[in-house]
């Protein structure tokens, strides 16, 4: 994942794993989201309870409004986990 850049995310497709469009108010797996280890693509999103809980045992799901990332927790390609408030996609 090295040497990415948001210029060239610009180019990515404008429809989701599920051929529906992209919202630009949507994270989806399969984004590059900016976190503490550098630019990493979402492998899983899991839905919790609340903010920040403490056990990894949520619901899988493919795409979370931005506005409710704060509920999940993320897996990235680097095999690191970061919890939702911990990434910015440019969108949030």
């Amino acid at each position: 994942m090295d040497n990415l850049n948001w210029n060239e995310l610009e180019e990515e497709a404008k429809y989701d794993a599920d051929g529906e469009v992209r919202h630009d108010n949507i994270t989806y797996v399969g984004d590059v989201v900016e976190t503490k280890y550098g630019l990493c693509k979402i492998k899983k999103i899991e839905i919790m309870p609340e903010p920040r809980h403490s056990s990894k045992c949520g619901i899988n799901v493919n795409k979370m409004f931005t506005s409710l990332l704060n509920y999940c927790i993320i897996d990235l390609d680097n095999n690191h986990f970061v919890y939702g408030d911990e990434v910015n996609n440019g969108n949030n």
